[in-house]
């Protein structure tokens, strides 16, 4: 057996500080809030110099092609407008050829002759109208001429619009 001695044992008092949560906190915040402070430091002098770059190349490219479309623009309004000449000589010419083609047909001029006598009937015709509007008509509202020519009575019968009727000499 083993004596023990009657000697109390101390065991050596080791004072532990507390460490005190709050500086470590501040200390860790201190750490992410240089963290965010750097990334945002770098993008922010990074970013800008790619952006103006590129906004002026963007901005040159647009540039030419505005200005080659303008020129397009141009040789466009040009050709219209040539096209848009010819086809008014074309119409022109077309409707001269027309015209051309829808020759009124010949008018022949009527003469009436009786006993050593002649009459053209345009001057009879002439008289009718003008009798017509010596009794307070319109000329204008003629719309039919009936002319009954008479030799031997020396005079043209004519009725005008079938309501009006009338004598005229004819020599």
């Amino acid at each position: 057996m083993k004596k023990y001695s009657k000697a109390k044992t101390t065991k050596p008092v080791v004072k532990t500080e507390a460490v005190k949560p709050e500086t470590v906190k501040a200390e860790t915040v201190k750490v992410e809030t240089v963290k965010p402070e750097v990334k945002a430091e770098v993008k922010a002098e990074a970013k800008p110099e790619v952006k103006t770059d590129v906004k002026a190349e963007v901005k040159a490219e647009v540039e030419k092609v505005a200005e080659k479309t303008a020129e397009k623009a141009a040789e466009v309004k040009a050709t219209v407008k040539k096209t848009a000449a010819k086809a008014t000589k074309a119409a022109k010419t077309t409707t001269k050829a027309v015209k051309a083609a829808k020759k009124e047909p010949v008018k022949p001029e009527i003469i009436v002759q009786f006993q050593n006598n002649e009459v053209d009937t345009a001057q009879v015709e002439e008289r009718v109208k003008a009798q017509f509007v010596a009794e307070g008509h319109q000329a204008g509202r003629i719309k039919k001429l009936n002319i009954y020519i008479k030799p031997e009575e020396y005079s043209a019968y004519y009725v005008i619009n079938d309501k009006f009727s009338g004598r005229v000499d004819l020599f």
